[in-house]
C-alpha cells in the first residue's frame, strides 16, 4: 500500500468540483448584515430540505450566524464573477460589501443579493464543529428565482478551495 503524503492528498481534493455561492448571515436584532464567498454547501435532508454549509470559524460571519439563527444561501450566475470578488475580502478590510452590492431581505431576514439567479433561507438546525470550518445545517424555510442563470464554479474563477 502506497504511503499518503500531504501534496498528493492536496493535489486529489483540489480535482472535485465545488460551486461558489454567497451566504448571507444577520445577527437577531437585525442590525448587522454580512455575507461571504463559500464553496462548501450540499443538500443534506429531502425531507424536510436542510442544507450543509461549512463556515470557517472563527470568523465574523461565524458570529452574527450563531447569534441570529439564520442564513441565506445565493446562488450565482458564472457570468457574474463581480460578486464573487466584491465579497470575498472581509468586512473589516472591505467595509460595507451589502451596500455596494444590494440586497433584500425576505422571510429570515437574512440578506439576499438582488444580482443572484436563485437563493434559499435557511433556519439553522445544528452547528458540529469537527475542524477548522463549522458544519452548519440549515432547514429551508424560503427559497425563490430573480433570473435564470447556471451556477457559478471555483474554476470559473481559477481558484482552488480544498486540500
Amino acid at each position: 500500500m502506497k504511503t499518503l503524503t500531504a501534496r498528493t492528498t492536496h493535489e486529489v481534493l483540489r480535482q472535485i468540483p465545488y460551486g461558489l455561492y454567497t451566504v448571507g448571515f444577520r445577527n437577531h436584532k437585525v442590525t448587522e448584515l454580512n455575507a461571504n464567498v463559500v464553496n462548501w454547501i450540499t443538500q443534506c435532508s429531502f425531507d424536510p430540505p436542510m442544507l450543509m454549509v461549512a463556515i470557517r470559524k472563527p470568523s465574523h460571519s461565524y458570529d452574527l450566524l450563531r447569534d441570529g439563527m439564520v442564513f441565506s444561501v445565493n446562488l450565482i450566475d458564472r457570468r457574474d464573477r463581480q460578486i464573487i470578488r466584491n465579497l470575498v475580502k472581509p468586512s473589516d478590510r472591505a467595509g460595507d460589501k451589502l451596500g455596494r452590492i444590494g440586497h433584500v431581505e425576505e422571510d429570515t431576514r437574512a440578506p439576499i443579493l438582488r444580482k443572484v439567479f436563485a437563493y434559499v433561507e435557511c433556519r439553522l438546525k445544528k452547528i458540529y464543529e469537527p475542524g477548522d470550518h463549522a458544519l452548519v445545517i440549515g432547514e429551508v424555510v424560503n427559497a425563490g428565482f430573480h433570473d435564470r442563470g447556471e451556477s457559478m464554479m471555483c474554476s470559473d474563477m481559477r481558484w482552488h478551495y480544498a486540500g
